[in-house]
């Protein structure tokens, strides 16, 4: 398959008559929004945010404040700029691997905290 830059794709655009490009972008917008609605689609059955049960709002606070402790946060940076450069090792991929699962993991149980909490409000000011 043949793969060509985005700016290649225009210039070559460019060089169509007025009434092909007029096709191109008919054509075009009407891909994107098979595409847009195709995906509108899919996040309406991706299943919402689960609620955490059993903890204090003292606890939830907590853990939607949470993050990377500092020290595991500048490595991940180092591994990260490292990972950009290609002078990555092998032992040091699998520890950027590690690193952005433990990151991933903080920020969906922020997430979560943060999405439990605004409906306990929620809760609470129906209540009222």
């Amino acid at each position: 398959m043949v793969t060509a830059s985005f700016e290649n794709v225009l210039r070559e655009a460019r060089k169509l008559p007025p009434h092909g490009q007029t096709e191109l972008i008919t054509i075009l917008l009407r891909e994107t929004r098979g595409a847009f609605i195709q995906l509108q689609r899919q996040s309406a059955k991706t299943p919402a945010l689960e609620i955490l049960t059993g903890m204090s709002s003292g606890e939830l606070e907590a853990l939607a404040n949470a993050i990377l402790a500092p020290s595991r946060q500048r490595r991940l940076h180092s591994l990260l700029r490292k990972n950009k450069t290609k002078t990555l090792g092998e032992k040091e991929s699998k520890e950027l691997d590690e690193l952005l699962e433990e990151s991933d993991r903080i920020a969906l149980l922020k997430a979560k905290a943060q999405h439990t909490l605004l409906k306990s409000k929620r809760a609470r000011e129906r209540a009222i």
